[in-house]
């Protein structure tokens, strides 16, 4: 078979093997957890967005996960930016 002909059919398998990492039913991003949800928050309010789109969904894991994470952001980030204040005075 010729190369040109498997590089296509490859990616469009890797495609398909990437797509089953998150199922519909965990969200966009789910199957996280609430730390990595704090480290990607962006992600975090997709999820957070995907999780008040429809009713019953709160009660996903990857929803509590992110729900909960939105809630400690605040302080996550003030933490974080109180750190890099410091490294930078030292």
């Amino acid at each position: 078979m010729n190369i040109y002909k498997i590089i296509p059919i490859s990616i469009s398998l890797l495609g398909l093997a990437l797509a089953g990492c998150s199922g519909v039913s965990q969200g966009p991003h789910g199957g996280h957890d609430i730390s990595w949800y704090l480290h990607h928050q962006k992600k975090m309010t997709q999820e957070v967005s995907w999780c008040k789109n429809s009713a019953g969904r709160d009660k996903l894991e990857s929803c509590k996960n992110a729900e909960q994470a939105s809630s400690n952001a605040v302080s996550y980030n003030a933490k974080k930016t109180m750190k890099s204040i410091g490294n930078a005075l030292s």
